[in-house]
């Protein structure tokens, strides 16, 4: 692909910046009303296990929908397409924020995710193709429309899974999305056509000081439904699908490992085994059951035992490591 000049509205550049600073405004206001109302968690990779302001995702989700509209209001999204993006995020969501609420059984979140995928369907916001390698695809119209429902389940599901220390879940998210705007853009498409991804990226980046290591609020189950939700989303929506998927590996590796162990999908609080543990110098290490999953963070502080701080560095290198190879990917597209 030749060199693109890239020329950004000052409207848009204005409504990226105000969104982020809403967002971050916004989470700053309702951490606040989250605790008075007890809405909280416990951290417990921290020794003296503080209570910490759940459900982030309320103010993320709040914050998004506002400045798309807006967007879509002056002309910048179409109508299909916010719809899209709207309907995707407030399935999602909302879905996250039950099981927030009621606690539900381990296998309502992959069942009920399904839901997210159909507004994909119902708008026609995509096409019945998969891009691979070395300029090889498929066009797949009917069972394309079944990966769509799988797609973004299992995305949203995977990061989900691992929301398990501070920022992990909202880092990887962000490399994420940074692979499937530059890829998207790479591959030729116009760039007024990411301006929902733009935003979306631009409500994390305000929303990230208050969840990154040490956190003061929880993006709950309500967050990370909807971040994984909307990789899938872009990923689908831009045709960028492989390039997502590889970015995303972290995730998948966690998620793979997890399932293939307990067989199901079970919350971690009901797994009955002790994948890590919190030493006395405040050290995260491996418990040992041979019976626990190997998820990524077990497997990441098998060798030596690490702090939270540390262990997030960690995952910052592995997904710079699959950002570079989902990159370097493109120039055998």
């Amino acid at each position: 692909m030749g060199a693109r000049l890239i020329m950004i509205d000052v409207k848009i550049i204005a409504l990226l910046v105000f969104g982020s600073l809403f967002s971050g405004l916004i989470t700053s206001y309702l951490i606040k009303w989250f605790r008075k109302l007890g809405m909280v968690g416990y951290d417990v990779f921290k020794k003296d296990r503080p209570p910490i302001p759940s459900l982030g995702g309320v103010p993320i989700i709040f914050s998004y929908i506002i400045f798309l509209s807006l967007m879509f209001v002056l002309g910048y999204v179409d109508v299909d397409v916010y719809s899209t993006v709207v309907l995707v995020s407030i399935i999602a969501a909302f879905i996250g924020l039950l099981d927030d609420m009621y606690d539900l059984p381990g296998f309502f979140k992959p069942l009920a995710c399904m839901l997210a995928g159909l507004p994909i369907i119902f708008f026609g916001t995509y096409v019945p193709r998969l891009h691979f390698l070395f300029g090889v695809s498929y066009r797949i119209t009917y069972i394309y429309v079944v990966l769509i429902l799988l797609g973004v389940t299992v995305s949203a599901n995977t990061v989900n899974m691992f929301d398990v220390i501070n920022g992990s879940a909202l880092v990887g998210t962000l490399y994420s999305l940074l692979v499937i705007i530059i890829s998207s853009y790479w591959l030729g498409r116009d760039l007024n056509s990411l301006y929902p991804a733009l935003l979306f990226i631009a409500i994390l980046i305000g929303f990230l000081p208050f969840n990154i290591y040490p956190s003061r609020v929880f993006l709950g189950n309500v967050g990370s439904l909807l971040l994984g939700s909307q990789l899938a989303l872009f990923g689908i929506l831009y045709k960028v699908e492989f390039p997502t998927v590889i970015a995303m590996l972290p995730f998948i590796h966690n998620s793979f490992f997890f399932l293939n162990k307990v067989k199901g999908f079970i919350e971690h609080k009901r797994l009955g085994y002790r994948v890590t543990f919190l030493d006395d110098k405040g050290l995260i290490g491996d418990a040992g059951d041979e019976n626990a999953p190997i998820t990524l963070i077990r497997l990441l502080v098998a060798p030596n035992r690490l702090s939270e701080k540390d262990l997030l560095l960690n995952i910052n290198i592995l997904f710079i490591f699959t950002t570079a190879l989902s990159l370097i990917s493109l120039f055998w597209w």
